[in-house]
């Protein structure tokens, strides 16, 4: 390890718990002088396995069940192993803290790589563009996972496992077409709509 005040760098590709925390202290020095605001962080090294069965949950960390994931997994599983595809080299959750997923393959320069994007981009954006935040909670979101997750059990044991599977088979069915998801602003009053006319009559 050759470490100076201003140079953190590791002399071999390999990593450790140590040196990731080492890493990450650094790397959030530099973001704070560049004046990033994030989410606290919080570091996962993970599998491939495991990995393959974020992909298979869009990378939530917990959720109801459905036959369909199982299936996304068997499908990414066999894609991986016969060479077909590669995995990512980090998974980020939009959460407070913020949960990044890295992949244990990793060597320590992509280590280094990833938390600086993951952990500290992402993370930057999640917490102030508020565009994105419009359909997001950061605050909320694992508590609302959990929440859904009891309330799919719920209804299997009041409605059968069948009549909620056939629901959420309708749901996944359609859950990639929307209709205009723009949060339209709330409609004005007439009295706000007849201030308005006026302001536009003493500007003209």
């Amino acid at each position: 390890m050759n470490t100076t005040e201003n140079n953190i760098i590791s002399d071999t590709s390999d990593w450790s718990s140590e040196l990731i925390q080492r890493y990450d202290a650094e790397i959030s020095r530099i973001a704070a002088d560049y004046g990033l605001d994030t989410y606290p962080n919080q570091i996962e090294i993970i599998n491939s396995e495991q990995m393959m069965d974020a992909y298979s949950s869009v990378g939530m960390p917990l959720g109801y069940h459905h036959w369909s994931f199982g299936k996304q997994f068997l499908e990414t599983e066999q894609r991986y192993r016969r060479g077909q595809m590669g995995l990512a080299y980090e998974i980020v959750i939009n959460s407070n803290p913020c949960i990044s997923y890295l992949m244990e393959e990793n060597s320590m320069p992509m280590q280094a790589l990833v938390i600086a994007h993951a952990c500290y981009g992402h993370n930057s954006f999640f917490k102030n563009n508020y565009l994105f935040q419009t359909w997001t909670n950061a605050d909320a979101i694992i508590d609302y996972l959990l929440f859904a997750k009891k309330y799919v059990s719920d209804c299997e044991r009041q409605h059968g496992i069948e009549e909620v599977e056939a629901v959420l088979d309708s749901c996944h069915a359609l859950m990639n077409y929307g209709v205009d998801r723009y949060k339209h602003p709330p409609g004005l009053s007439a009295l706000e709509e007849s201030g308005r006319q006026k302001e536009r009559e003493e500007y003209l």
